[in-house]
């Protein structure tokens, strides 16, 4: 009764306070009725969902960033599974994490702002390191991967929907549910490398029609955006599909699928129309005033870069140089760049085996391809997924993978810090 009225005085504050009642109701409910393993699944897919679009539901919900909030309670609710598991990954990833946090405080406490570095360092430091690690010790099955991957399919789907109905924001660019048609570019992108981890393991002829939809959906959004970056990568990571699954007949496929789009390009660019993604890698007007504003924040950024190049000169502001490395060069010296570097290589590299979770580190490729040309040392729209990657680091005999995939096993695990003792999920 207390509680109930406690939700209902809260509720009665204005109308952000009423959805936020209703959800810590809807919350409770939940928890008194599954028990807080589920609850804790069901967070996490919360903050799939969410992530394709969290900047800009965070613009709604007041500055309150519910994808924090989703992945941070299904951390919380997944500890007993996750306390006591020790883990087996790879050094590289391990000590570059180490030297990236070590880095990051150094940067903090030498520059100005302490609250304001520390805040921004601990986003980077958690997204890139903490929520990794939190996924390697959870070890989930791999059906509860597919419902990840499904949620942030449903979410981009949902913000594809707003865009549809509401139509272009800026010079025929689409933005969805996202707070920029950038991040809606890549959240497209980002689907779609996710949709070729689920057709890999879903073999039912209904299950890929669904995915080829969706695919389908997020490359509209993709061009729908007008993002060059988003499109280039997409292209880059569809041509090592070939190399991943190591088919020579999907190669011939796509080099044919390759020419005739070259040949059919004059025509893709008339019908795209100005803001497309298509039309401005073409070099349509809307194109050069973002080129222009790009070259401008690379200038100062390297200028900040080179007044402090071993230490960096912290986090804060670093947002606007719409380059990842180079924020992560800035904010942490060339040090911290360099083990950035180091943590992510062991993300990627299991592209290229064969451990039956790795189609789940195309995310990774995705992130690394655009990153030249994104403001987003600490963005959710990739690294909540990205995240999932580090299952493709953990020995695949700890794992609950298909059979169809263990089976082919061959390759042997790279060399660890420490002996894992199986886990169950």
């Amino acid at each position: 009764m207390l509680l109930t009225g406690a939700l209902v005085a809260v509720s009665s504050q204005g109308l952000l306070y009423a959805g936020a009642a209703i959800v810590a109701a809807a919350y409770l409910v939940v928890l008194l009725t599954v028990g807080a393993r589920t609850t804790g699944i069901l967070c996490f897919m919360g903050a799939f969902a969410t992530a394709p679009m969290y900047r800009g539901i965070e613009q709604m919900t007041g500055g309150a960033p519910p994808t924090d909030v989703f992945v941070v309670a299904g951390i919380i609710h997944l500890a007993p599974t996750l306390i006591g598991t020790r883990l087996k990954l790879p050094i590289m990833y391990v000590l570059g994490l180490l030297l990236m946090a070590i880095c990051s405080l150094i940067s903090v406490m030498i520059t100005g702002n302490l609250l304001v570095n520390a805040f921004y360092a601990g986003q980077w430091i958690f997204y890139v390191g903490a929520l990794p690690l939190a996924i390697a010790l959870w070890r989930p099955h791999y059906k509860i991967v597919d419902r990840l991957c499904w949620a942030y399919l449903a979410g981009h789907l949902l913000s594809t929907a707003k865009g549809f109905v509401e139509g272009s924001v800026n010079h025929g660019r689409y933005d969805g549910l996202t707070h920029h048609p950038n991040a809606f570019g890549i959240a497209g992108v980002t689907s779609i490398a996710l949709v070729f981890y689920l057709f890999a393991h879903h073999t039912d002829v209904r299950t890929r029609v669904v995915l080829a939809a969706f695919a389908a959906t997020s490359l509209a959004s993709i061009t729908m955006s007008g993002s060059r970056a988003a499109l280039v990568v997409l292209v880059v990571i569809v041509l090592l599909v070939p190399l991943v699954e190591r088919s020579a007949l999907m190669g011939i496929g796509l080099a044919v699928v390759a020419a005739l789009g070259i040949i059919s390009l004059p025509l893709i660019v008339d019908v795209s129309g100005e803001g497309s993604a298509v039309s401005r890698l073409a070099g349509d007007g809307t194109a050069k005033f973002s080129d222009n504003v790009r070259e401008g924040a690379l200038s100062v950024g390297f200028d900040r870069f080179w007044h402090s190049p071993v230490l960096g000169s912290g986090f804060e502001g670093v947002e606007q140089f719409h380059n990842v490395y180079l924020e992560a060069a800035i904010a942490t010296g060339i040090i911290g760049l360099l083990a950035y570097a180091a943590v992510l290589y062991p993300l990627a590299r299991p592209l290229f085996t064969k451990h039956p979770m790795r189609r789940l580190t195309y995310v990774v490729w995705v992130f690394m391809g655009i990153a030249p040309t994104f403001p987003g040392l600490w963005d959710r729209t990739m690294w909540v997924p990205a995240s999932l990657a580090a299952l493709a680091m953990i020995k695949p005999d700890l794992l609950q993978t298909p059979r169809s995939d263990r089976a082919k096993e061959t390759d042997e695990p790279e060399q660890s810090l420490v002996v894992a003792p199986q886990h169950a999920d």
